[in-house]
């Protein structure tokens, strides 16, 4: 089980825009996010339940950072509370690809290291978040569009559009024109 990560930074607006990782298993897609919203930051786990298959695909995240918190339904413009759509033997695995992700590209203000990390974004002329992507990271983003961009290789941009159109970031894509 292969994990693919995908970051989009606006340098000039809110930073982080989205961060995640997932994982593909059968038809489902399971991972975490984060993010901003609303001035702040989101995070939460998320399965897309049924994304590789004839079915409808289900947009389910947990309420909190935590994999074996409350999870809903989110489809809009309803949302039900749901069971946890994460298999047992994989919400210890998503705990511990989220903890290296994290650990591998992103910092919070106020943890340990969080200081040497501004301190690199101030020499680079970058405002610091909510949640930021490390410094030594952004080398490795696509930093050619006012939003810069790192997919992994061999990532399904398709599940980013997906997850685009319901995930409560603000990061959500326009409404196609009528």
């Amino acid at each position: 089980m292969q994990a693919h990560c995908h970051l989009a930074y606006a340098p000039r607006g809110a930073g982080v825009v989205s961060a995640l990782f997932y994982v593909a298993d059968g038809e489902n897609v399971f991972g975490w996010y984060t993010g901003a919203k609303d001035h702040g930051c989101e995070a939460a786990y998320f399965a897309l339940e049924h994304y590789y298959s004839t079915h409808a695909t289900a947009f389910c995240r947990s309420l909190a950072n935590d994999v074996y918190a409350g999870w809903v339904l989110d489809f809009a413009p309803i949302t039900t509370d749901v069971r946890n759509p994460v298999p047992d033997d994989l919400c210890h695995e998503l705990e511990r690809l989220q903890a290296a992700f994290v650990r591998e590209w992103l910092f919070y203000p106020g943890e340990p290291g969080a200081d040497a990390e501004a301190a690199a974004y101030a020499r680079l002329g970058l405002p610091v978040g909510p949640v930021n992507i490390r410094a030594e990271r952004l080398a490795r983003v696509d930093q050619s569009q006012p939003t810069w961009v790192y997919a992994s290789p061999g990532i399904d941009l398709n599940v980013i559009s997906t997850l685009r159109t319901s995930w409560p970031l603000d990061d959500r894509e326009p409404p196609a024109p009528a």
